[in-house]
């Protein structure tokens, strides 16, 4: 879920995709967020022929978050796949697809043999993840969770961070109805064509699910074995710190440029270090709220039930 920024694209980007005779990734993984869409796109992106761009979110599909795309064009998009190789697959992880209303469409119209991967995760510790991420990306302000999901779908502008993109995302109790999200992928692709996973199973077997998608993807087993974590949650010590770090001010950014400027500085990254040094492993809370989890589950009951009948013998 990290910005980018796609508007400007070199004239050479539609002659490089032309040469490649690429027309657009054929493989989507499309979220949900924090349910490992980050790491099955490392994982994959190391099969030699696997393709992904080394921003891996582009964003371009889900046209009704207006401020949350970061390719919006076509050309713009075709840019991420600039040194497109020829592989068999390429892939585009954006984790807003699946909760966009569009994109399901999109994609359809962009590909209709598309294979589309779903991954989600139980509700309560989906929400407690993605609420975490949320405040890592300046998208929410409010740290105590019970608050930001009694204020799901009903919160006052005063309540929404001036940085966030999409207000959208803060609506908790929808972003979790997953049953709705998976329908309209059901409903648009055939069933062949897309594969839903729960964080739940795969974190047990990766190695299973892996064999899985060479099957479906149509690709020989390269004989991957490791499946290392990738973006184990976090949060910071201080806030002020992190917003200088992530969304610098313009005499700070001066002043790192004067630094790197002097003899043996050149590849000090102040900010990165910084960083670093405010990052601590895990939620900010170690201490899970069971009570809300419970809450979270249950208001999620019926979605849920909804969400197997879909999927029928697989769950």
């Amino acid at each position: 879920m990290t910005a980018q920024n796609s508007d400007t694209v070199p004239s050479s980007a539609r002659s490089a995709a032309s040469e490649a005779g690429f027309s657009g990734p054929n493989f989507f993984i499309v979220g949900a967020p924090k349910c490992g869409t980050t790491a099955w796109a490392t994982y994959l992106a190391g099969h030699p022929e696997i393709f992904a761009p080394s921003a891996k979110e582009p964003h371009y599909f889900n046209t009704d978050h207006h401020n949350y795309r970061w390719a919006k064009t076509r050309l713009a998009y075709l840019h991420y796949y600039k040194d497109y190789g020829g592989e068999k697959v390429a892939l585009d992880a954006s984790v807003q697809y699946l909760c966009s209303v569009d994109a399901a469409r999109n994609i359809a119209e962009f590909d209709p043999q598309a294979r589309v991967l779903i991954m989600l995760r139980k509700p309560s510790t989906f929400i407690r993840s993605y609420h975490n991420q949320l405040l890592m990306n300046f998208d929410e302000t409010i740290e105590d969770l019970p608050t930001a999901w009694s204020l799901s779908g009903q919160r006052p502008d005063s309540k929404i961070p001036p940085e966030n993109r999409e207000p959208s995302f803060l609506d908790y109790k929808r972003v979790g109805l997953f049953s709705e999200q998976v329908a309209r992928y059901l409903e648009i692709f055939k069933r062949s064509q897309v594969m839903v996973v729960f964080m739940e199973d795969w974190t047990q077997d990766p190695r299973t699910l892996y064999l899985q998608l060479m099957e479906v993807l149509g690709l020989e087993d390269d004989g991957r074995t490791e499946f290392p974590q990738v973006h184990a949650a976090k949060h910071v010590s201080n806030r002020t710190l992190h917003r200088l770090t992530q969304r610098p001010p313009s005499t700070l950014k001066t002043a790192s440029r004067l630094l790197r400027r002097l003899p043996g500085m050149g590849a000090v990254k102040p900010a990165r270090v910084l960083r670093r040094l405010n990052s601590r492993k895990g939620y900010g809370s170690e201490v899970a709220d069971a009570a809300l989890a419970k809450e979270i589950d249950a208001y999620f009951e019926n979605d849920q039930e909804r969400l197997r009948a879909l999927l029928g013998n697989e769950q």
